[in-house]
């Protein structure tokens, strides 16, 4: 009985398929308009011009230069590097202060 319940079963199934497919199906009117869409560019907000960067200390001495100076020296070109670079941070942060 169930083998039969089958075979009905696939017999069916292409005509099921075919009936689905034979209903009409109502398409959409479609209409083209033109709309205006801002897209947000990204403009810089910098005021005036950019701090110059500071220079490495890898860049201002060759490597035979800088084993010649005494650890004073490179502490002190050291430390005068790392002044160089925080007030090229805050030359930097007043210069882009208005931005978002």
């Amino acid at each position: 009985m169930k083998y039969r319940l089958f075979r009905i079963a696939i017999w069916l199934m292409p005509f099921t398929a075919l009936i689905g497919c034979t209903h009409t199906v109502e398409r959409p009117v479609i209409q083209t308009q033109v709309q205006t869409v801002k897209v947000p560019v990204s403009v810089p907000c910098r005021k005036g011009e950019t701090p110059q960067a500071p220079v490495a200390l890898r860049d201002r001495f060759t490597r035979e230069e800088w084993d010649a100076l005494t650890t004073d020296q490179r502490e002190n070109l050291s430390q005068a590097q790392a002044q160089d670079r925080k007030a090229y941070g805050d030359k930097l942060a007043v210069n882009t202060a208005g931005c978002e």
